[in-house]
Formats: C-alpha cells, sequence, structure tokens
C-alpha cells in the first residue's frame, strides 16, 4: 500500500515516515520543505520518495495523492501565535479541503486527519489574551465533549472535523481525526522527568488537562488509522495513559477543577482524557510515559 504523508519533515511526520516505513509501507513524504538531495549514486531509503508540495495549491494536492492509496494529512500551521489569525486559517483550511476532495476525486478510502485537542478549545485562549481556563462539563473529558473554541487554530481544528465529516457523507470513505496533544519526543519527555515544577497547577495545564503524546504512540495511531476498518468519519482523542503530574488524578481534579461533574474514579495518575475510543475502534494504546524514560 501506498501512503501519502503530508508534512512528512514535521514534528510528527517525521515519526509517522518512519512508522510506515517501518511496516512494511510505501511512503511519499510530501511537504513544502524541499527533501534532501540526493545523488544519484546516493543510497536510497527504500519504498520512500519525497516530494515539495504547497497543498493551499489544488493542483499540486492533486498531482501528490495520484497513484496512492491512503492519505495521513500532517501539513498545517501547528499554533496560532506564528501568523497573522486570517493566514493560520487560509493554510490550515485549504489545505485540508484541497487533500479531502483529491482523496474524492481519486477514490481514496483510508484517510487520517491530525486534529487536536484545541478542537474542543485548549489553551491558547489563555496565551493569546490572558482568559483564564473555562472548566470542561465534566471529567474525563471524551469525544462527546462540546467544542469550546475561539481563537483560530482551535477553529480550524474543529471545523476540519465538521469538513470531514462533510466528505464522509459524501462518498463511501472512512476518515480518523486524530487528537493529539503536546506531541513529546524523548528529549521532552526527559526534561519533563526532571523538571521540579511538574508538579505546579498553573492556568496553561489547566487549559491542557495535564496531558500530553508521545510522538511514536502519534505516529502508531495514524498507521493502526489505516489498518482498521469503520464507516465514515470518527474523531479521536490520542493521548497518553497518565497526566504530566505526581499529584494522584482525583486530588488534581479536586485542586484544578473544583465541582465539574466525574464520570468515573481516576486511577493514581489517570489520564483525565479518555482514550477509551481509540482502543475500540482500531486497539491503540500509548506505549510510552515521562516515568518510564531513563
Amino acid at each position: 500500500m501506498k501512503v501519502l504523508i503530508t508534512g512528512g519533515n514535521g514534528r510528527a511526520g517525521t515519526y509517522v515516515v518512519k512508522e510506515f516505513l517501518n511496516h512494511g509501507y510505501e511512503v511519499v513524504n510530501a511537504d513544502l520543505s524541499s527533501p534532501n538531495f540526493i545523488e544519484p549514486t546516493d543510497t536510497k531509503t527504500e519504498n520512500l520518495s519525497s516530494k515539495k508540495i504547497d497543498f493551499t495549491d489544488f493542483g499540486q494536492t492533486l498531482s501528490a495523492v495520484n497513484g496512492c492509496d491512503a492519505i495521513v494529512h500532517l501539513a498545517a500551521i501547528p499554533n496560532p501565535m506564528t501568523l497573522p489569525p486570517h493566514e493560520v486559517f487560509r493554510i490550515n483550511m485549504t489545505s485540508a479541503y484541497n487533500v479531502l476532495e483529491s482523496a474524492f476525486l481519486y477514490d481514496i478510502k483510508k484517510i487520517v486527519i491530525a486534529s487536536s485537542i484545541n478542537a474542543i478549545g485548549a489553551a491558547f485562549p489563555y496565551e493569546l489574551w490572558g482568559i483564564e481556563p473555562i472548566m470542561p462539563n465534566y471529567l474525563p473529558v471524551d469525544e462527546n465533549h462540546p467544542t469550546r473554541s475561539s481563537d483560530v487554530y482551535a477553529t480550524t481544528k474543529w471545523l476540519g472535523e465538521e469538513m470531514a465529516e462533510a466528505f464522509a457523507r459524501r462518498y463511501d470513505t472512512q476518515i480518523a481525526s486524530l487528537r493529539f496533544m503536546g506531541l513529546w519526543d524523548e528529549n521532552r519527555l526527559l526534561n519533563h522527568k526532571k523538571d521540579l515544577n511538574k508538579d505546579e497547577i498553573t492556568p496553561r495545564k489547566i487549559c491542557g488537562f495535564f496531558s500530553y503524546t508521545d510522538r511514536r504512540d502519534a505516529a502508531k495511531s495514524c498507521r493502526l488509522s489505516i489498518e482498521n476498518d469503520w464507516k465514515g468519519h470518527e474523531a479521536f482523542f490520542i493521548s497518553s495513559s497518565d497526566t504530566t503530574s505526581n499529584i494522584r488524578s482525583s486530588e488534581l481534579i479536586n485542586m484544578a477543577y473544583p465541582g465539574v461533574k466525574l464520570n468515573q474514579k481516576f486511577k493514581e495518575n489517570e489520564s483525565l482524557i479518555s482514550i477509551s475510543k481509540a482502543k475500540n475502534f482500531m486497539n491503540w494504546e500509548p506505549e510510552h510515559s515521562w516515568r518510564d524514560i531513563k
């Protein structure tokens, strides 16, 4: 199977490319940044090809999709802090539409879209405007929780999922919107373990539900989204099974989310985000934790 990975040179993309290659897939890494030039005599990575593609251009997107059997769409502006809001909206929404429309035209049945915990609204309103954390309706947060998105990045992730719903109604396809949080690499895990302030309760941590995602686990969820079957569009929280804090989850909730409805009893440092849907649909579970890194 040939898989197109958009944004394959990015933070998540490099891990996703490796994950698919390690499991025998043919991979097309398409990114706006140029791939490294390879001389004819250089050793090439087996089953990997690279293309420089601007996914806000429909013609380039259509060309990249042609001949592929599945798509993992990661290319996007990853936060609202680096570009003017209208540019974040233009790039994220146009690229998502172009990928989905191209998939429709080539009748591609398996699509993965990188969404975010911000699809329900998370940390950025505090970082941008100093807005105090909005309490969740209940804990653990799951895919049925309504959105509170207000910043442009969160809005593009929420609307991207709505767009995926529309395309799934248009034709017989399977689309996974993967709601990542944090995307930590091994160095970030180690630095967090050494962080003497990890148990501080701050507005930013409250907004983000004390959650994170190991990039290797995120990459595995992309692959399993392709390998498992369901009908239509589904959103999944992809997060660690534990929190970023040493404080027991029940105590953490009392301190950070007083009065919020609890839909379960929490064990030890259990995540405040439910990942049961990803487990049920595609047998995905996180394998990595900052607690285990050495």
